[in-house]
């Protein structure tokens, strides 16, 4: 089947504008006029497509993989055959890629592909990907989707609340920079000039303002590109895992950051864990796909070790000791669900004590750093302001 663009105007001469999925376009202007609407213009959308038969470059966010997975598993649940709940879902989509993509994997099921399949060519989570094969080879798929759909939820929120921390502080902190340029590089030089022709001996405060104001105006240009290349720099360096290692090595053994990265990385890699073993998936491949949820080097370095040492016959709390980076109440819970037989349970409960602590830090983070900020800036502009005024007052005295 082909997607086509339509515009076509309604009963009531409105003009109206869409997509239509028919096999033809003599087809699709038929199913147009069965709705009573006049076609003005029907035109295939051309879409590069790749070797595997799905449109290139084609995606869903992260927002539209939690609606595509929720609704995928309340139609199988209700019994509706995937290929019709695939289409339903496609024409229930607001953007337009998430609509094509959601019809070329639909397309690609139609032409005798999986599920899985079809959305491990169109790029998707790997995660996501091998709990969609085990739904689908164990024939529990609208359970497997309702639980994809709920480890994207959690760690949509996750990220909202580690943007939200990071987010209000840094606009605060921009703004605030702004204005202080402002005043150094326009009303403080007009200020220091009207004094400086009266013959006044300026402030020691005025003078280092001054001097940071020339140093701005001169140098300013200079000081942009120069943190503009820092950046651009360790950027391309970022790229290199030997370099993020050493990175990661430094922030982990910060204090306070340390611990809450590793709380961070902890609560992502159970969750991934406990939903890949709950959904049917093997636990070696099961390991091997959440590793891919580690953020940190050396935690990645645990979890390769500790799958290559399950692969040897070793328990997992034992075998994620190592570093003694992972907290010891997620080993000691992973060990008591291992030895009762619940690990997946066990797994899910840590990843919830876990994102509730990191949630519990982050709020007391921005509580802590919003009033440090005010502060701050409240110093600073005071500095600017006073380093203004004492020329005025001392040009009073001059006048007198």
């Amino acid at each position: 089947m082909s997607l086509f663009a339509y515009e076509v105007l309604d009963a009531h001469g409105r003009s109206q504008k869409g997509e239509i999925e028919s096999d033809s376009e003599r087809s699709a202007r038929q199913q147009l006029k069965s709705r009573q609407l006049i076609v003005r213009r029907l035109e295939l959308i051309e879409r590069e497509i790749s070797r595997d038969g799905i449109s290139a470059g084609s995606h869903l966010s992260s927002s539209d993989t939690v609606l595509f997975l929720q609704q995928l598993a309340t139609l199988s649940e209700a019994g509706m055959p995937l290929v019709e709940a695939l289409a339903s879902i496609a024409e229930g989509m607001g953007k337009s890629g998430a609509r094509r993509t959601v019809t070329a994997i639909r397309q690609y099921v139609l032409e005798g592909g999986s599920l899985a399949e079809a959305l491990r060519a169109e790029h998707m989570d790997e995660v996501v990907c091998n709990m969609i094969a085990a739904g689908e080879e164990t024939g529990q798929l609208e359970a497997v989707c309702a639980r994809l759909a709920q480890l994207l939820e959690h760690r949509q929120q996750l990220n909202q609340e580690l943007m939200s921390a990071t987010l209000y502080p840094a606009i605060i902190l921009g703004f605030g920079l702004l204005v202080m340029v402002f005043l150094m590089t326009v009303v403080v030089p007009k200020m220091v000039m009207v004094f400086e022709r009266a013959g006044g001996e300026l402030p020691v405060l005025t003078k280092i303002v001054l001097a940071s104001s020339d140093f701005l105006l001169n140098y300013g240009g200079v000081l942009v590109l120069m943190i503009a290349s820092m950046l651009l720099v360790y950027k391309l360096m970022m790229r290199r895992e030997s370099v993020r290692a050493i990175r990661d090595g430094w922030m982990i053994r910060i204090p306070g950051l340390g611990s809450l990265l590793c709380r961070i990385n902890t609560a992502r890699y159970t969750r991934t864990l406990g939903m890949l073993l709950s959904g049917g998936v093997p636990t070696l491949a099961a390991m091997h796909i959440a590793n891919q949820n580690w953020s940190m080097q050396p935690l990645k370095d645990i979890g390769i070790q500790a799958r290559e040492s399950v692969r040897e016959g070793a328990a997992i709390a034992e075998s994620l000791k190592v570093g003694s980076y992972i907290p010891h109440l997620a080993i000691q819970l992973l060990s008591v669900g291992e030895q009762s037989g619940k690990l997946d349970a066990m797994l899910l409960r840590v990843a919830d004590h876990f994102e509730r602590e990191v949630s519990r830090t982050l709020k007391r983070m921005l509580t802590i750093a919003e009033p440090l900020l005010v502060l701050f800036m409240a110093l600073a502009v005071g500095a600017l302001a006073l380093a203004i005024l004492l020329p005025i007052a001392e040009m009073n005295e001059l006048v007198r």
